[in-house]
Parts: structure tokens; sequence; C-alpha cells
């Protein structure tokens, strides 16, 4: 009688210690897969929405401001994705750039290249006065060094024309806008309507006037585009 009961003791002590053993697991495990979501490189773990940010520079100046619908960062990864971006970048008291797209994404989260996609739209004001609109579907910008570039087609209007072509580098500190390939210019004023067409063509920001380039054999668009597969190695992937 001692041993049988001894024996049912040892039994029930036993299946007892096994779903114990099998409960621990399944929590274990619960956490781990939490912890490994947790770390997905495509689920963000941080975010801000309706955000503002403004970098200055050493005199306390401000030197860019950029709101968004949201502003995301991602495990394992150094990059930022913003939604419905709009950058405004001063280049002097009386100049800036305001720059929207639907999307934008940051390598490293420096701002220091940003590459937008979706309805990219660029506007140069000058004393309240919009000077110079650009519109195009991909471009890179680089805040610090004001400088805008796109493989893609792009439209250039200015208050007396518009000028159509394929890759586009905007130098806003050198003063220049430079179409890489298959320029074709229509100005306009309230007498007649003028057309020019060549291979380059460039928009000189000072003096409000565009001129022909020579043909180049470096290929500055396919230089965008090697720039535009480094920064896309980090993005999302839908």
């Amino acid at each position: 009688m001692k041993l049988e009961n001894y024996l049912h003791k040892k039994s029930f002590l036993l299946i007892f210690l096994l779903v114990s053993f099998v409960w621990i697991s399944h929590i274990l495990t619960k956490a781990l897969d939490y912890n490994s979501n947790s770390k997905d490189s495509l689920i963000t773990n941080h975010f801000l929405n309706n955000f503002e940010m403004t970098e200055t520079n050493a005199n306390g100046e401000v030197l860019w401001i950029l709101e968004g619908d949201r502003l995301e960062r991602f495990p394992n990864s150094l990059r930022s994705e913003v939604t419905n971006p709009k950058m405004k970048i001063k280049s002097d008291e009386s100049s800036s750039w305001i720059i929207s797209a639907k999307h934008a994404l940051d390598p490293d989260s420096l701002f220091k290249s940003i590459y937008l996609t979706d309805n990219v739209i660029f506007n140069k004001y000058s004393m309240n006065t919009n000077e110079v609109n650009i519109t195009t579907t991909k471009a890179i910008i680089y805040p610090i060094d004001e400088i805008i570039e796109t493989s893609e087609y792009a439209t250039i209007t200015t208050p007396n024309s518009k000028t159509v072509g394929d890759g586009v580098v905007a130098d806003l500190k050198k003063g220049y806008i430079k179409i890489l390939s298959n320029a074709k210019r229509i100005s306009y004023t309230d007498n007649r309507s003028e057309q020019l067409e060549g291979d380059r063509m460039q928009y000189d920001l000072n003096k409000k006037t565009w001129v022909l380039l020579k043909k180049e054999t470096q290929n500055d668009k396919m230089q965008i585009q090697e720039r535009v597969k480094t920064i896309l190695k980090t993005r999302k992937i839908n």
C-alpha cells in the first residue's frame, strides 16, 4: 500500500513537472518571438507623428526646417523614413527652397542626403516671389550643400519659360540648374514664343538666363543612378 502511494505521488510529481516545463517553454517561446519581431528591420520601433525639426549652424542660424506626417526609425538600421515630407532650405535671408514629396528616405538619419519619391516638387523663393519650380518623380537632396539631383524626367518652370529634360543637377550655392540630356525649352512673352532644343542646357539663377552646353563624355545621369542604388540598399521592403 505504501509503495502504491509512493508511486502515485511520484507519478503526479512527474506529470506536474512535465506540465510546468511545457508551460515555461511556451512562455519563453512567445517572449523570444516578441523580441525577434521587435527587432525586425522592417517594423518601425520609433516614430513621431506630425513632427517638425530644425537644423541650425554654430551661430544658431536656421539652415533648414523639415516637417512631415510621420518620421520612422527602424531597428538594426540607421535609416529614417518620412511620410509627406516638406523641407525649407534657407539660402540666405531673402531666398529659400521649399521641397515636398510623398516619401523621403535618409540612409543614415544624419540628413546629409535624402532620397525623395513620388510627386517631388522644388520651389525657389526670393523676396517671397516664386522664381523657379522643378517637378519630377524621384530626386536626391543634400541640404547642407544645397544640391538637388535626379536622373529622371523633370520640368523646370520660370516666370517666362518651361524647360524639360532627362536628369537635373541644381547647385543652389553656385547658382545654376543643369539639364543633363534631351533638353527642350519653350519661352514666351506677350508677343511671341520661342523653342530651343539641345542635349544639355543650364539655367543661371542670378542672370535668369538659359544657355546650351556642349555634350560631355562624363555621364552624370549614370553617377546619380549609382548614388540612388546605394541609398536604396537601406530602404524598407513593402
